[in-house]
């Protein structure tokens, strides 16, 4: 009977090694997060603008800088962004700890006169038990980490390419007013000479001259805020070379296509990184709830040997866990609820804010595009037939040829309206696209 029993308490505990050895293989078998690579792929990849202009590396040379290229070594090399990315290795070891299994305790009492030796080996089972809910857990918070950095990386987009705008506009910025210097010191010449005349009082020409002063005064900020702007986006590239040439193509400019704001907004508000983000972290809080219900148990598998009537240490299994008699982990559970409560008021405040974006987004781009056409369609045409027809006038001899000048003075003042709407739409239109991005489906990979 003694044998017998003896052999039925080899085989439990033969069944206990053999479970913890399976489950320290499946451990070992840890779920892996999505790579910074990965994920700067995904971003180029939701990038209409950016996939239209996959081109342009082509063209790439040491001496010119595509905005293609601009916005994807912000990407890659921009540190701010570097760092964020670095959450995705903070949250694979969270995963990995999530894998792992508690390793087992040994108690092992030395045999002296008198007293056999004794051992047991003590091995919770809630490392398994509640293993697959603090992997949940802890998958949706990665995916919650993975889908804000996703977000944050089409901000960095938004601003690589209005700062890359800003730069090679301000260069424009620059030519225009050197124009318009030009004309402004016709103009105070001609004054002058029309003074020395007697044609015109010395009112006229103080105030041309003051005109070509704001003119001068206009040139110097913009040469000033050219090297600013073009500094300011090296640095945001991490970029050492600042002598590359900048060129804002056409196809940089929007087209000013019509969009449907409620369609817009619908496709966005489902799939847009930070909403879908807000619904993992929910996600992540419920099954922290579900893990915090069930691990106040702390079951463990015992291999008991410290005590026994042939020898002192028959091997036998045992069992240990927490009586539920003063608590049940209720302040934990009602801390998760709150938590939980919150993080649902957050996702909704997430909601509102990206509906916000994309209609004030929208709004504004509407606005700059009216304006945009205006100005194509109407007023610089009709400034260019005021200079022909001021020019007509003068070969005529019925006009000076000052109003030739007014004329063209007041033409340069819209293209110079021209350059900075350029920036304008290409801010709004940036951050259209950076508020309806939206994600592709992330998952975690298993080896």
């Amino acid at each position: 009977m003694i044998n017998f029993t003896l052999f039925m308490n080899r085989i439990i505990c033969t069944r206990i090694a053999l479970s913890f050895f399976v489950a320290l293989l499946t451990a070992c078998q840890g779920p892996q997060s999505i790579k910074p690579k990965e994920l700067v792929a995904n971003i180029v990849s939701q990038d209409q603008s950016l996939q239209s202009k996959q081109h342009e590396q082509l063209n790439e040379t040491d001496e010119f800088l595509s905005e293609y290229a601009a916005v994807i070594l912000a990407l890659r090399n921009n540190p701010t962004f570097q760092a964020q990315l670095t959450e995705l290795e903070i949250t694979q070891a969270d995963l990995q700890l999530a894998s792992q299994i508690s390793n087992p305790s040994v108690f092992y009492a030395f045999g002296v006169a008198n007293k056999p030796y004794r051992y047991a080996i003590e091995f919770p089972l809630e490392a398994l038990l509640l293993r697959p809910l603090r992997l949940k857990q802890m998958q949706a918070q990665s995916k919650q980490t993975q889908l804000q950095l996703m977000q944050t990386g089409f901000s960095l987009v938004r601003d690589a390419r209005v700062a890359y705008a800003q730069a090679v506009i301000s260069q424009e910025k620059v030519k225009r007013l050197e124009e318009a210097l030009s004309v402004n010191n016709t103009i105070t010449r001609l004054a002058k000479t029309r003074e020395s005349l007697g044609d015109t009082s010395a009112q006229d020409s103080l105030i041309a001259e003051n005109e070509m002063l704001l003119v001068e005064r206009d040139l110097q900020s913009a040469r000033i805020e050219a090297r600013i702007a073009n500094i300011q986006l090296m640095h945001m590239l991490n970029h050492a070379n600042e002598t590359r040439k900048l060129s804002l193509s056409d196809a940089l400019l929007p087209s000013c296509s019509a969009e449907d704001i409620s369609q817009l907004k619908t496709a966005a508000i489902s799939s847009r990184a930070d909403v879908l983000a807000a619904e993992a972290a929910i996600m992540a809080v419920k099954e922290k709830r579900r893990l915090n219900g069930l691990n106040w148990l702390a079951p463990a598998a015992i291999a008991d040997a410290t005590s026994g009537q042939t020898n002192g240490h028959v091997l036998a299994p045992a069992l240990r866990f927490n009586l539920p008699i003063f608590n049940q982990n209720q302040g934990q559970v009602e801390r998760i609820d709150a938590e939980l409560l919150k993080t649902m008021h957050e996702a909704e405040a997430t909601k509102l804010k990206a509906s916000l974006d994309i209609q004030v987004s929208q709004f504004k781009y509407q606005r700059d595009c009216q304006e945009w056409q205006q100005l194509q369609t109407a007023l610089l045409p009709n400034s260019v037939q005021v200079i022909h027809d001021a020019e007509t006038a003068y070969q005529n001899g019925e006009i000076a040829y000052l109003s030739v000048l007014e004329s063209t003075r007041k033409y340069l003042n819209l293209k110079l309206r021209e350059t900075q709407l350029k920036a304008d739409m290409i801010l709004s239109w940036s951050d259209l696209m950076r508020s309806t991005s939206t994600s592709q489906s992330l998952t975690i990979n298993h080896h």
